[in-house]
């Protein structure tokens, strides 16, 4: 399985936790100008990861607290190229067990413009992140994380058509959250060993594709009765919740496929493990 340079290099597992250290707070910000489209390029070693929509007229705001005897700041912006690079990058190995009760511990809180289309390129080590993507105006996604506990969600319909929208993560607990409200035509999910919720809920505007490769562990889809669906396996010792769907030939179809407004077509590779299904809200 694929997993960013930065998990590797990073983190191994989740790991005994940080030593107590006192952290250094780290403001940073940009006003809105020319800019007419960005890309973001997010690095983020060990610990808790914030990020959200920002002010109307910000560019981003990013408040750090760190150590700095284990990290170093990005904040990089060529205007020209229309490229910013923030976050936290770790001298050596860096590891974090999540957040214990009366720790002080590394973190980032990154709010993003909503008024200038993005491209977002997000990896991440070992951290806990909570990621709301609803309200930005989103061209393209990559989001990599090593070992984790990820909840991306889309609250509210991008404005814009998303080319794609791409997952990776290692040793995790992952869960996106109204994936429809994304926009993307294309979803890709690369999982190494883990618990994985997809939610396919959200404001369905036109087709998509999704490619899910798992290798240990469960996947949950959560799936609107309203979208057709169609589902085409590759597993290996793992189950498959078959409600709701007809099979023809290797593909298994939505009960509503032929009727349904939008689809979803789902390429499924699984290991060891099970791939669940849950259908969501009342069929229009």
């Amino acid at each position: 399985m694929r997993l960013s340079t930065l998990a590797a290099a990073a983190v191994v597992a989740w790991a005994p936790r940080l030593a107590a250290q006192e952290l250094q707070t780290l403001t940073s910000a940009r006003q809105v100008h020319w800019e007419t489209a960005l890309t973001v390029h997010v690095t983020y070693a060990a610990g808790h990861f914030t990020l959200s929509p920002g002010a109307a007229g910000e560019l981003y705001r990013m408040v750090l607290r760190y150590d700095e005897d284990k990290f170093t700041p990005v904040r990089e912006y060529d205007a020209g190229a229309g490229v910013l690079r923030l976050g936290l990058t770790g001298r050596g190995h860096v590891s974090y067990s999540g957040r214990h009760e009366g720790e002080d511990v590394p973190s980032i809180n990154l709010a993003l413009t909503p008024d200038v289309p993005l491209t977002l390129d997000i990896r991440m080590g070992a951290a806990e992140a909570d990621v709301e993507l609803g309200g930005l105006a989103l061209r393209g996604v990559r989001y990599a994380t090593g070992a984790s506990k990820s909840v991306v969600q889309f609250s509210r319909p991008n404005p814009l058509a998303c080319d794609s929208l791409s997952f990776e993560a290692g040793a995790a607990e992952f869960d996106a959250v109204a994936l429809g409200n994304a926009n993307c035509r294309h979803l890709q999910f690369d999982g190494g060993l883990g618990a994985v919720t997809l939610d396919f809920t959200g404001e369905w505007r036109s087709d998509a594709a999704a490619d899910l490769h798992v290798q240990v562990g469960t996947l949950k889809l959560r799936l609107p009765r309203d979208l057709g669906v169609v589902i085409s396996l590759d597993r290996f010792l793992a189950s498959f919740d078959q409600s709701g769907f007809t099979k023809r030939g290797d593909v298994y179809y939505s009960d509503n496929f032929s009727t349904a407004a939008h689809h979803l077509n789902v390429t499924v590779e699984s290991a060891l493990g099970g791939i669940q299904v849950e259908w969501v809200g009342t069929p229009r």
